[in-house]
């Protein structure tokens, strides 16, 4: 008689978990889609960082490289891995050293996480190059 009131016991449990699951799963599956989407925009800044940087040596190597240029090439990087529409911004100064150009880009990825309003994260990259003499 004792194993029949364990085998209720027991029995008595089997829609606990299914509800339990039921509650838990929307929330493991959104943070779990929150861990990727950050990790996404990780890679998308880091590759735009790579992008600007190898933006920055073609200019070292070619001054005469334009705003539009340089922004045409660090969108042609991105668009193997990242989203491409990043907007580039280009200065020249002269210093004691001589001139030093700054390459500026900005990049807005919208983060979506389900069950949660999307938010944008700006990110601003700044990268220095020194130009040649006489260039």
């Amino acid at each position: 008689m004792s194993v029949d009131l364990g085998r209720r016991r027991l029995g008595d449990e089997g829609g606990a978990t299914a509800a339990e699951f039921a509650l838990v799963l929307p929330l493991f599956v959104a943070m779990v889609m929150g861990i990727f989407e950050f990790g996404w925009t990780q890679h998308c800044l880091s590759s735009m960082r790579y992008a600007m940087e190898r933006a920055a040596r073609d200019l070292m190597i070619d001054p005469g490289l334009t705003e539009t240029e340089l922004q045409d090439r660090v969108r042609a990087e991105l668009e193997n891995g990242a989203d491409p529409d990043v907007e580039i911004t280009l200065s020249v100064d002269e210093g004691p050293a001589g001139r030093i150009a700054t390459l500026t880009g900005l990049y807005v990825r919208r983060i979506g996480v389900p069950m949660l309003p999307a938010f944008p994260i700006r990110h601003t990259v700044s990268v220095e190059t020194a130009l040649p003499a006489g260039a």
